[in-house]
């Protein structure tokens, strides 16, 4: 009886002296973060697929860096959303090619060694097969490449004309020249391009506003035109978005040095494709990728005050050393 009532005291005593102590606390007052010190790139990675199948959009200053993703199959020709632009793009990463045939209506019995078919330059600028369509004297061929789902969904004839409100009107025949269906394309202008595939009856838009990405990963296509005849050779590049930036390319200076002195006087490209694809090349010795560490990709921002980025690639692979798995550092200059 004796014990149990000490213990009774020590639980009736220590409770007592906890709340006196709670009374006495003081109210917890809020503690502000120091800011991230301004030598702090972001690491930021992105899968691409094992083969390099993503088109994958890119916002490196954004929590959320991936704005849109899409299987580089999901799409065959693509419209310049610009509307004083008669430009039409390929897919080079899917094996699209083009032919371009001079009438004004779908040809009948029109075989595939019957056309010389074309590919476009990998920067989109004037060298791209389709570019003044609105003259309304071409028909166009286009292969869709050996992967295309039968022989039948490989080839077809089309034709492109003014629409409504800026919009295109896609004809598309098959190869005997009999017509198969007529196609709204809608150009919207908060975007660069919108995009079309040929299985399908509407334009695709996956593609995020122009206000919204800086670059874009996706499979290309690279010519190597001193081959005879040259080689087309499919890479995993990136494209600018140059209504957002313009980049310039250096490799004198490393990562950590590069100041804001050093980068105002740069030559910055507003070409889509100034970033190409050798961030990255292949060892043969090691038997797998290598990134370009010591290149710097310097990213300046359109308008009348614009801001400086450095960035610069670290790795190919994910930590489970899956390929297709880009990692990279960017950091504002100031």
């Amino acid at each position: 009886m004796e014990k149990v009532t000490r213990n009774s005291l020590k639980l009736i005593c220590g409770l007592a002296l906890f709340l006196v102590l709670n009374a006495c606390e003081k109210p917890e007052t809020p503690y502000t973060l120091p800011p991230r010190p301004i030598n702090a790139a972001r690491m930021l990675q992105v899968d691409l697929g094992s083969n390099y199948e993503q088109q994958t959009y890119i916002n490196f200053l954004d929590s959320n860096i991936i704005k849109a993703t899409v299987n580089i199959n999901s799409w065959d020709i693509a419209f310049d959303c610009n509307p004083n632009a008669f430009r039409v793009l390929m897919n080079g990463g899917k094996g699209i090619l083009i032919a371009q045939i001079v009438a004004t209506d779908f040809v009948k019995d029109l075989k595939p060694r019957d056309v010389k078919f074309l590919w476009d330059a990998s920067s989109g600028g004037d060298s791209i097969v389709i570019k003044n369509w609105n003259t309304g004297s071409y028909v166009y061929v286009v292969d869709r490449g050996i992967e295309a789902a039968a022989s039948a969904q490989r080839y077809f004839q089309f034709k492109l004309k003014m629409g409504q409100a800026n919009g295109i009107i896609l004809e598309i025949a098959t190869m005997n020249g009999q017509l198969l269906r007529t196609v709204s394309v809608e150009r919207s202008p908060i975007k660069n391009y919108v995009y079309y595939n040929f299985e399908g009856e509407k334009s695709l838009s996956f593609e995020p506003n122009n206000d919204t990405w800086h670059f874009c990963f996706l499979p290309t296509r690279w010519i190597y035109y001193e081959y005879n005849p040259p080689l087309l050779y499919n890479v995993t590049g990136i494209h600018l978005n140059t209504k957002m930036v313009s980049v310039a390319v250096d490799s004198t200076l490393s990562f950590e040095a590069v100041r804001l002195a050093d980068v105002l006087n740069l030559n910055y490209n507003k070409q889509r494709d100034a970033m190409g694809f050798e961030w990255k090349i292949y060892d043969f010795t090691q038997g797998r990728y290598l990134t370009r560490k010591y290149v710097n990709y310097i990213f300046k921002s359109t308008g009348s005050q614009p801001k400086y980025y450095k960035l610069r690639f670290l790795d190919f692979y994910s930590k489970q050393g899956i390929k297709g798995s880009p990692r990279f550092e960017v950091l504002e200059i100031i």
